[in-house]
């Protein structure tokens, strides 16, 4: 099995009035996003483990992470970031699934929604039958486009977060599952009108972790593949700005909707 690894990641607060540049990423392609990554305890380290354990080949494509989290991405920059990485997907050779790193709270000048028009755009090049699997930060700000063309996203499960490896690592082995056509995953979302910080979002003692111990046992229970609870973040004002509840399960929509 051949597998595309990509990656874009920043969290940004709109109201910095300091942009984001071009020059705030790290910027990798082809082989050297693997080798970055292999061994690492980051989202797409976790991914190779399982990937290399599967001995699946993998095809690195495209990254970008932000060193820092200024304002606002300037629109050249963003116009740059789009364009490697679209191309480094396009001029990939055919692969049987897709894994994407991603944060979820991005913002640029001219795009309010950039790894849904990623995501977007990737799916119009790999086309409809290809499975992608995302991962994002809870405090991503989840849309309707990034679900719509992704198979399934995976979540942290921890603030502060520890489980960057171990996300990764879920996320390699639901997009091996779907691959293989053992699942057909299916996501229901439900849009909580709240902005909410504080202590009580700390998982091991805040409220927030009894909601998370229940997205494990869905994740854990018969035809659970994915759930996670996202808060996104405040600084990120943007119109789908809200907190979120989501599930991914095997072929069964009621319950998934249920379940959220």
């Amino acid at each position: 099995m051949r597998i595309l690894i990509a990656e874009c990641r920043q969290e940004v607060s709109t109201f910095n009035p300091d942009p984001s540049h071009y020059d705030d990423f790290v910027t990798t392609s082809g082989d050297k996003v693997i080798a970055f990554h292999d061994g690492l305890r980051s989202e797409p380290g976790g991914a190779i483990s399982v990937f290399k354990e599967a001995g699946a080949e993998m095809v690195g494509a495209y990254s970008a992470r932000a060193i820092t989290s200024n304002g606002t991405l300037a629109a050249e920059a963003w116009d740059r970031i789009a364009g490697e990485f679209l191309t480094a997907i396009r001029e990939a050779p055919s692969v049987d699934a897709v894994y994407f790193a991603m944060h979820g709270a991005m913002c640029a000048a001219n795009e309010i929604d950039p790894e849904g028009y990623l995501l977007q755009e990737s799916r119009k090049i790999l086309g409809e039958t290809i499975p992608i699997v995302v991962t994002l930060d809870l405090h991503g700000i989840v849309t309707d486009r990034m679900l719509r063309h992704v198979d399934a996203a995976v979540a942290y499960l921890t603030y502060p977060h520890n489980d960057f490896f171990e996300t990764g690592a879920r996320a390699a082995r639901l997009l091996l599952r779907t691959a293989k056509g053992e699942v057909q995953p299916v996501t229901a979302m439900v849009r909580i009108p709240a902005l909410v910080r504080g202590d009580e979002l700390i998982t091991e003692t805040g409220l927030i972790g009894n909601r998370i111990r229940e997205c494990q046992a869905i994740e854990r229970s018969p035809g659970g593949l994915s759930a996670a609870m996202f808060w996104g973040t405040p600084f990120t004002d943007v119109p789908d700005l809200c907190s979120n509840s989501l599930v991914v399960l095997d072929g069964d929509e009621a319950r998934a909707k249920r379940e959220a």
